[in-house]
């Protein structure tokens, strides 16, 4: 009959304990940490057929890869930058 070995865990210089006591120490108490990614909306759009054809076919030549969604942000950005140095 073969006996059974159980192998020992490996031991870490850290304990579980230290680990969850400095785990958000960065935090103030009771502050949670929050997504670093914006929050993004959607947003329903209506895009004449011939403007957007032509859109995506800028998008497709320019070779650029961006999403059609995130051409549109850039653009929006583009013109609210133009207008406040107006």
């Amino acid at each position: 009959m073969l006996k059974k070995t159980v192998r020992k865990k490996p031991t870490s210089t850290k304990s579980a304990t230290d680990f969850i006591e400095h785990a958000g120490s960065n935090l103030a108490e009771g502050e949670v940490a929050k997504k670093t990614k914006p929050k993004k909306s959607q947003v329903p759009l209506v895009i004449p057929a011939p403007l957007l054809k032509e859109l995506d076919e800028h998008i497709e030549a320019s070779g650029i890869g961006l999403s059609r969604s995130a051409w549109i942000c850039q653009a929006i950005k583009e013109k609210l930058n133009e207008q406040e140095k107006a």
